[in-house]
């Protein structure tokens, strides 16, 4: 298996982290995600308020290692997938 070593408190204070920053809209485990790790998770996040969501907006978003916002002077933008050399062509 995956030979994870974090413990349940750990994974959960890590978590914790992320949802008072604002940053989580949804949170919970994986597979292979056992009951005392999502135990763990909701006793850490129980009274954080949901993330705010921000205003919506018509420019084009797009996201990858970097956020790109289109804005009105860029009149070109080429988007594509990087090569990948392990060869799905």
């Amino acid at each position: 298996m995956g030979g994870y070593d974090e413990t349940p408190e750990n994974f959960a204070n890590n978590a914790k982290k992320f949802c008072l920053d604002g940053i989580v809209n949804m949170i919970g485990g994986c597979c292979g995600t056992t009951p005392s790790y999502i135990k763990s998770l909701w006793e850490a996040v129980k009274g954080i308020p949901p993330r705010v969501l921000p205003p919506k907006s018509d420019k084009l978003m797009l996201s990858g290692m970097q956020e790109f916002i289109m804005a009105d002077h860029i009149k070109f933008i080429n988007v594509g997938e990087r090569c990948n050399i392990s060869g799905s062509i």
